[in-house]
Protein backbone atom coordinates (compact mmCIF):
# COMPACT_ATOMS: atom_id res chain seq x y z
CA UNK A 1 0.00 0.00 0.00
CA UNK A 2 2.34 2.09 0.89
CA UNK A 3 4.93 1.85 -2.46
CA UNK A 4 0.95 2.19 -4.44
CA UNK A 5 0.83 5.83 -2.56
CA UNK A 6 4.75 6.51 -3.67
CA UNK A 7 3.77 5.85 -7.32
CA UNK A 8 2.32 8.92 -8.21
CA UNK A 9 5.17 11.17 -6.68
CA UNK A 10 7.85 8.79 -8.59
CA UNK A 11 6.05 9.07 -11.88
CA UNK A 12 6.00 13.20 -11.73
CA UNK A 13 9.30 13.21 -10.02
CA UNK A 14 11.04 16.28 -10.21
CA UNK A 15 13.85 16.65 -13.45
CA UNK A 16 16.01 19.35 -13.88
CA UNK A 17 13.80 21.43 -16.51
CA UNK A 18 16.58 20.84 -19.34
CA UNK A 19 16.00 17.41 -18.85
CA UNK A 20 12.72 16.20 -18.72
CA UNK A 21 11.02 13.47 -20.85
CA UNK A 22 8.86 15.53 -23.04
CA UNK A 23 8.53 13.80 -26.59
CA UNK A 24 7.70 15.40 -29.67
CA UNK A 25 4.02 14.29 -31.14
CA UNK A 26 0.49 14.42 -30.06
CA UNK A 27 -0.77 14.10 -26.17
CA UNK A 28 -4.63 13.61 -25.85
CA UNK A 29 -6.66 14.74 -22.71
CA UNK A 30 -8.55 11.66 -21.31
CA UNK A 31 -11.89 12.43 -23.12
CA UNK A 32 -10.16 12.78 -26.11
CA UNK A 33 -10.99 16.54 -26.90
CA UNK A 34 -8.23 18.97 -26.53
CA UNK A 35 -4.76 17.99 -27.32
CA UNK A 36 -1.36 19.13 -27.19
CA UNK A 37 1.07 18.82 -30.20
CA UNK A 38 4.48 19.36 -29.99
CA UNK A 39 6.83 19.72 -33.13
CA UNK A 40 9.73 20.75 -31.51
CA UNK A 41 10.64 20.29 -27.90
CA UNK A 42 10.33 23.75 -27.19
CA UNK A 43 7.36 24.48 -29.51
CA UNK A 44 3.50 23.32 -30.75
CA UNK A 45 0.18 23.90 -30.36
CA UNK A 46 -3.00 23.22 -28.43
CA UNK A 47 -6.07 22.28 -30.76
CA UNK A 48 -9.35 20.63 -30.57
CA UNK A 49 -11.58 20.14 -33.54
CA UNK A 50 -13.57 23.18 -33.07
CA UNK A 51 -11.17 26.18 -32.58
CA UNK A 52 -7.89 27.29 -34.09
CA UNK A 53 -4.30 26.01 -33.68
CA UNK A 54 -3.17 27.63 -30.36
CA UNK A 55 0.50 27.97 -30.79
CA UNK A 56 2.56 27.58 -27.94
CA UNK A 57 5.92 27.81 -26.64
CA UNK A 58 7.42 25.23 -23.55
CA UNK A 59 9.40 27.64 -20.95
CA UNK A 60 11.95 25.81 -18.84
CA UNK A 61 14.26 28.80 -17.03
CA UNK A 62 12.53 28.21 -13.80
CA UNK A 63 11.88 25.45 -11.31
CA UNK A 64 8.33 24.99 -12.64
CA UNK A 65 8.51 24.19 -16.52
CA UNK A 66 5.43 26.20 -17.86
CA UNK A 67 3.42 26.22 -21.49
CA UNK A 68 3.37 29.66 -22.62
CA UNK A 69 0.20 30.41 -24.88
CA UNK A 70 0.96 32.69 -27.49
CA UNK A 71 -2.47 34.24 -28.20
CA UNK A 72 -3.97 34.03 -24.92
CA UNK A 73 -0.84 35.94 -23.16
CA UNK A 74 -0.51 33.16 -20.30
CA UNK A 75 1.82 30.68 -18.92
CA UNK A 76 0.67 28.01 -17.23
CA UNK A 77 2.57 25.37 -15.09
CA UNK A 78 2.90 22.08 -16.42
CA UNK A 79 4.11 18.40 -14.61
CA UNK A 80 5.65 16.18 -17.27
CA UNK A 81 6.29 12.71 -15.99
CA UNK A 82 9.74 11.07 -15.80
CA UNK A 83 8.41 8.43 -18.45
CA UNK A 84 7.41 11.33 -20.77
CA UNK A 85 3.94 9.67 -21.44
CA UNK A 86 2.00 12.18 -19.32
CA UNK A 87 1.49 15.73 -18.95
CA UNK A 88 -0.73 17.73 -16.33
CA UNK A 89 -1.64 20.99 -15.74
CA UNK A 90 -3.86 22.78 -13.13
CA UNK A 91 -7.04 21.04 -14.51
CA UNK A 92 -6.28 18.19 -17.14
CA UNK A 93 -3.98 15.44 -17.72
CA UNK A 94 -2.92 14.66 -21.08
CA UNK A 95 -1.28 11.70 -22.41
CA UNK A 96 0.88 10.46 -25.27
CA UNK A 97 -1.08 9.26 -28.12
CA UNK A 98 1.87 8.89 -30.56
CA UNK A 99 5.57 10.51 -30.53
CA UNK A 100 6.92 11.30 -33.90
CA UNK A 101 10.28 13.07 -34.83
CA UNK A 102 11.36 16.73 -33.78
CA UNK A 103 11.36 18.80 -36.08
CA UNK A 104 14.90 21.50 -36.02
CA UNK A 105 14.36 24.06 -32.84
CA UNK A 106 14.99 27.64 -34.62
CA UNK A 107 17.60 29.57 -33.37
CA UNK A 108 16.59 32.67 -30.80
CA UNK A 109 17.41 35.95 -31.02
CA UNK A 110 18.89 37.89 -27.76
CA UNK A 111 16.65 40.44 -26.67
CA UNK A 112 13.37 38.56 -28.32
CA UNK A 113 10.31 37.59 -26.97
CA UNK A 114 11.34 33.59 -27.53
CA UNK A 115 14.05 34.51 -25.73
CA UNK A 116 12.40 36.14 -22.66
CA UNK A 117 9.41 33.09 -22.42
CA UNK A 118 7.30 33.71 -19.45
CA UNK A 119 8.88 37.13 -18.71
CA UNK A 120 8.35 38.38 -22.09
CA UNK A 121 4.49 37.38 -21.12
CA UNK A 122 4.77 39.09 -18.10
CA UNK A 123 6.10 42.22 -19.86
CA UNK A 124 3.14 43.02 -22.37
CA UNK A 125 1.19 44.94 -20.18
CA UNK A 126 3.22 47.41 -19.81
CA UNK A 127 5.38 47.15 -23.07
CA UNK A 128 6.13 49.68 -25.21
CA UNK A 129 4.58 49.88 -28.62
CA UNK A 130 7.85 48.73 -29.97
CA UNK A 131 7.69 45.45 -27.83
CA UNK A 132 4.30 44.89 -29.06
CA UNK A 133 5.39 44.97 -32.37
CA UNK A 134 8.23 42.30 -32.09
CA UNK A 135 6.23 40.14 -29.74
CA UNK A 136 3.68 40.74 -32.80
CA UNK A 137 6.05 40.04 -35.55
CA UNK A 138 7.77 36.59 -33.66
CA UNK A 139 4.37 35.04 -33.84
CA UNK A 140 2.80 35.81 -30.69
CA UNK A 141 -0.48 37.06 -31.14
CA UNK A 142 -0.71 38.36 -27.29
CA UNK A 143 1.89 40.93 -28.73
CA UNK A 144 -0.72 42.13 -31.57
CA UNK A 145 -3.72 42.20 -29.05
CA UNK A 146 -1.31 44.69 -26.47
CA UNK A 147 -0.67 46.41 -29.68
CA UNK A 148 -4.04 47.03 -30.96
CA UNK A 149 -4.74 47.71 -26.95
CA UNK A 150 -2.04 50.46 -27.35
CA UNK A 151 -3.60 52.22 -30.27
CA UNK A 152 -7.33 51.67 -28.66
CA UNK A 153 -5.60 53.84 -25.74
CA UNK A 154 -3.24 56.89 -27.81
CA UNK A 155 -2.63 55.98 -31.51
CA UNK A 156 -0.85 59.15 -31.92
CA UNK A 157 1.26 57.91 -29.33
CA UNK A 158 1.84 54.62 -30.87
CA UNK A 159 2.99 56.05 -34.11
CA UNK A 160 5.55 58.09 -32.45
CA UNK A 161 7.02 55.35 -30.02
CA UNK A 162 10.58 55.47 -29.89
CA UNK A 163 11.02 53.09 -26.71
CA UNK A 164 12.94 49.91 -26.54
CA UNK A 165 12.34 46.79 -28.15
CA UNK A 166 13.97 44.10 -26.62
CA UNK A 167 13.00 41.96 -24.17
CA UNK A 168 14.94 40.38 -20.97
CA UNK A 169 14.70 37.68 -18.48
CA UNK A 170 16.02 38.51 -15.04
CA UNK A 171 19.47 37.22 -14.74
CA UNK A 172 18.74 34.22 -11.97
CA UNK A 173 16.70 33.05 -15.34
CA UNK A 174 19.27 32.87 -17.91
CA UNK A 175 20.32 29.44 -18.74
CA UNK A 176 23.16 28.34 -19.42
CA UNK A 177 25.09 31.42 -17.08
CA UNK A 178 26.46 31.11 -13.63
CA UNK A 179 23.68 32.96 -12.17
CA UNK A 180 21.03 30.93 -13.24
CA UNK A 181 18.61 29.71 -9.98
CA UNK A 182 16.20 28.18 -10.77
CA UNK A 183 14.47 27.93 -7.48
CA UNK A 184 14.43 32.08 -7.20
CA UNK A 185 13.44 32.44 -10.99
CA UNK A 186 10.53 30.56 -9.93
CA UNK A 187 9.68 32.86 -7.54
CA UNK A 188 10.39 35.73 -9.63
CA UNK A 189 8.10 34.45 -12.65
CA UNK A 190 5.53 33.33 -10.79
CA UNK A 191 5.21 37.13 -9.14
CA UNK A 192 5.74 38.55 -12.33
CA UNK A 193 2.97 36.73 -14.02
CA UNK A 194 0.39 37.23 -11.33
CA UNK A 195 1.53 40.96 -11.72
CA UNK A 196 0.90 41.11 -15.13
CA UNK A 197 -2.23 39.52 -15.20
CA UNK A 198 -3.92 41.95 -12.47
CA UNK A 199 -2.69 44.76 -14.47
CA UNK A 200 -4.08 43.57 -17.77
CA UNK A 201 -7.46 43.02 -16.10
CA UNK A 202 -7.45 47.05 -14.84
CA UNK A 203 -5.95 48.09 -18.15
CA UNK A 204 -8.39 45.88 -20.27
CA UNK A 205 -11.54 47.12 -17.89
CA UNK A 206 -10.25 51.14 -18.26
CA UNK A 207 -10.15 50.56 -22.46
CA UNK A 208 -13.72 49.78 -22.36
CA UNK A 209 -15.08 52.27 -19.94
CA UNK A 210 -13.73 54.89 -21.78
CA UNK A 211 -14.20 54.00 -25.31
CA UNK A 212 -16.88 51.21 -25.77
CA UNK A 213 -17.62 51.65 -29.66
CA UNK A 214 -15.23 54.40 -30.80
CA UNK A 215 -13.75 53.41 -34.35
CA UNK A 216 -10.06 53.54 -34.82
CA UNK A 217 -8.32 56.11 -36.71
CA UNK A 218 -8.61 54.30 -40.34
CA UNK A 219 -4.91 54.37 -40.15
CA UNK A 220 -4.47 51.95 -37.36
CA UNK A 221 -7.19 49.88 -38.66
CA UNK A 222 -5.06 49.53 -41.67
CA UNK A 223 -1.83 48.72 -40.00
CA UNK A 224 -3.60 46.04 -37.70
CA UNK A 225 -5.55 44.29 -40.76
CA UNK A 226 -2.14 44.01 -42.57
CA UNK A 227 -0.49 42.70 -39.62
CA UNK A 228 -3.60 39.99 -39.18
CA UNK A 229 -3.19 39.16 -42.62
CA UNK A 230 0.64 38.53 -42.29
CA UNK A 231 0.74 36.56 -39.15
CA UNK A 232 -2.83 34.81 -39.16
CA UNK A 233 -3.26 34.55 -35.70
CA UNK A 234 -7.28 33.23 -34.77
CA UNK A 235 -7.36 35.46 -31.59
CA UNK A 236 -6.15 38.54 -32.97
CA UNK A 237 -7.57 38.39 -36.33
CA UNK A 238 -10.84 38.19 -34.39
CA UNK A 239 -10.45 41.02 -32.63
CA UNK A 240 -9.49 42.68 -35.57
CA UNK A 241 -12.84 41.73 -37.24
CA UNK A 242 -14.65 43.61 -34.35
CA UNK A 243 -12.93 46.84 -34.59
CA UNK A 244 -13.81 46.34 -38.34
CA UNK A 245 -17.44 46.08 -38.01
CA UNK A 246 -16.96 48.93 -34.86
CA UNK A 247 -16.08 51.16 -38.16
CA UNK A 248 -18.87 49.98 -40.41
CA UNK A 249 -16.34 48.09 -42.63
CA UNK A 250 -18.01 45.13 -42.96
CA UNK A 251 -16.17 43.81 -45.75
CA UNK A 252 -13.01 44.45 -43.83
CA UNK A 253 -14.41 42.59 -40.68
CA UNK A 254 -15.42 39.61 -43.03
CA UNK A 255 -12.00 39.09 -44.65
CA UNK A 256 -10.01 39.47 -41.21
CA UNK A 257 -12.78 36.84 -40.09
CA UNK A 258 -12.23 34.55 -42.81
CA UNK A 259 -8.65 34.25 -41.26
CA UNK A 260 -9.99 33.10 -38.02
CA UNK A 261 -12.09 30.19 -40.48
CA UNK A 262 -9.08 29.46 -42.73
CA UNK A 263 -7.30 28.79 -38.62
CA UNK A 264 -10.02 26.25 -38.12
CA UNK A 265 -12.43 27.97 -35.71
CA UNK A 266 -15.75 26.21 -37.26
CA UNK A 267 -18.34 29.53 -35.70
CA UNK A 268 -16.25 31.71 -38.12
CA UNK A 269 -16.98 29.88 -41.02
CA UNK A 270 -20.08 29.63 -40.26
CA UNK A 271 -20.00 33.54 -40.11
CA UNK A 272 -18.09 34.15 -42.83
CA UNK A 273 -19.63 31.94 -45.56
CA UNK A 274 -23.35 33.94 -46.12
CA UNK A 275 -21.25 36.96 -45.70
CA UNK A 276 -19.06 36.25 -48.52
CA UNK A 277 -22.22 35.75 -50.95
CA UNK A 278 -23.50 39.41 -51.33
CA UNK A 279 -20.18 40.42 -52.82
CA UNK A 280 -20.28 44.13 -53.70
CA UNK A 281 -23.86 44.24 -51.56
CA UNK A 282 -21.16 43.32 -48.41
CA UNK A 283 -21.62 47.39 -47.30
CA UNK A 284 -23.70 49.11 -44.76
CA UNK A 285 -26.53 51.17 -45.93
CA UNK A 286 -28.48 53.69 -43.36
CA UNK A 287 -31.74 52.08 -42.81
CA UNK A 288 -34.60 54.97 -43.23
CA UNK A 289 -37.42 52.95 -41.89
CA UNK A 290 -37.52 50.27 -39.26
CA UNK A 291 -38.42 46.79 -40.76
CA UNK A 292 -41.32 44.85 -40.14
CA UNK A 293 -41.72 40.61 -40.06
CA UNK A 294 -39.82 37.80 -39.47
CA UNK A 295 -36.08 37.73 -40.30
CA UNK A 296 -34.45 34.15 -40.22
CA UNK A 297 -30.31 33.54 -39.74
CA UNK A 298 -28.46 30.40 -40.51
CA UNK A 299 -27.25 29.26 -37.22
CA UNK A 300 -25.55 31.40 -34.26
CA UNK A 301 -27.33 32.20 -30.72
CA UNK A 302 -30.13 34.36 -31.97
CA UNK A 303 -31.61 33.47 -35.35
CA UNK A 304 -34.92 34.23 -35.53
CA UNK A 305 -35.41 38.30 -35.22
CA UNK A 306 -39.59 39.33 -35.43
CA UNK A 307 -40.14 43.09 -35.63
CA UNK A 308 -43.63 42.15 -35.95
CA UNK A 309 -45.47 45.20 -37.66
CA UNK A 310 -42.74 47.71 -37.54
CA UNK A 311 -42.97 49.14 -33.94
CA UNK A 312 -41.02 46.91 -32.18
CA UNK A 313 -37.86 48.37 -32.79
CA UNK A 314 -36.57 52.21 -33.40
CA UNK A 315 -33.96 53.72 -35.14
CA UNK A 316 -30.67 55.85 -34.40
CA UNK A 317 -27.71 56.68 -36.59
CA UNK A 318 -28.95 54.22 -38.91
CA UNK A 319 -29.42 51.09 -37.39
CA UNK A 320 -31.78 49.53 -35.77
CA UNK A 321 -32.21 48.75 -32.07
CA UNK A 322 -34.72 45.17 -31.01
CA UNK A 323 -35.61 44.27 -27.80
CA UNK A 324 -36.02 40.69 -27.78
CA UNK A 325 -35.87 38.35 -25.24
CA UNK A 326 -34.60 40.93 -22.23
CA UNK A 327 -31.30 41.56 -24.66
CA UNK A 328 -31.21 44.99 -26.83
CA UNK A 329 -29.81 43.83 -30.53
CA UNK A 330 -28.09 46.16 -32.65
CA UNK A 331 -27.97 45.64 -36.81
CA UNK A 332 -27.72 47.18 -40.01
CA UNK A 333 -29.29 47.22 -43.52
CA UNK A 334 -27.07 45.41 -46.00
CA UNK A 335 -26.57 46.52 -49.76
CA UNK A 336 -29.22 43.96 -50.79
CA UNK A 337 -31.17 45.07 -47.77
CA UNK A 338 -31.03 42.07 -45.49
CA UNK A 339 -29.51 42.53 -42.11
CA UNK A 340 -26.42 42.43 -40.22
CA UNK A 341 -25.95 41.86 -36.73
CA UNK A 342 -23.70 44.44 -34.95
CA UNK A 343 -23.93 43.50 -30.92
CA UNK A 344 -22.13 40.98 -28.87
CA UNK A 345 -25.13 38.28 -29.55
CA UNK A 346 -25.76 38.84 -33.45
CA UNK A 347 -22.23 39.49 -34.62
CA UNK A 348 -21.85 38.74 -38.17
CA UNK A 349 -25.44 37.42 -38.61
CA UNK A 350 -27.09 37.84 -41.92
CA UNK A 351 -30.46 37.74 -41.11
CA UNK A 352 -32.92 37.53 -44.45
CA UNK A 353 -36.35 38.45 -44.26
CA UNK A 354 -39.20 35.40 -44.07
CA UNK A 355 -41.40 35.70 -47.14
CA UNK A 356 -44.77 36.69 -46.44
CA UNK A 357 -44.51 37.50 -42.84
CA UNK A 358 -44.09 41.56 -43.27
CA UNK A 359 -47.85 43.63 -42.56
CA UNK A 360 -46.39 47.04 -41.47
CA UNK A 361 -47.69 49.96 -40.24
CA UNK A 362 -46.52 53.51 -41.56
CA UNK A 363 -42.76 53.91 -41.73
CA UNK A 364 -41.29 55.37 -38.40
CA UNK A 365 -38.62 57.73 -38.54
CA UNK A 366 -35.75 57.74 -35.51
CA UNK A 367 -32.73 60.27 -34.90
CA UNK A 368 -29.77 59.88 -37.60
CA UNK A 369 -32.35 58.43 -40.89
CA UNK A 370 -32.32 60.21 -43.91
Amino acid sequence: MRLLMLLPALLFAALPASADALQCGEYRSADGGMALVFTTPSSGYRHNDIREREPLWVDRSAAQTRLVMLDDGVAQPIRISADGHRIEDDVVTYTLSHSRACAIEPSVMDGSCRAAGSHCIAQLPTASPGQALRACNEGVGAGCSTLLRQLRENSAAVANDTGPARFERPGICREPTPGHDPEACETQTSDALAAAMQQLGERLQQVDEDAPDSPLPGAARDRLQQLCLQHRGGRFCTEVAEQQLIALEPALAVQALQVVCDAGRASACERVAPLRELGTDLRLVPLQQVPCGRYQADGGAIDRLDFGDGTRGRLEDGAIHLQQDGETLVLRQLGNGDLLGMDTQTGYQRYQPVPGTAQCTPPREGRGSP
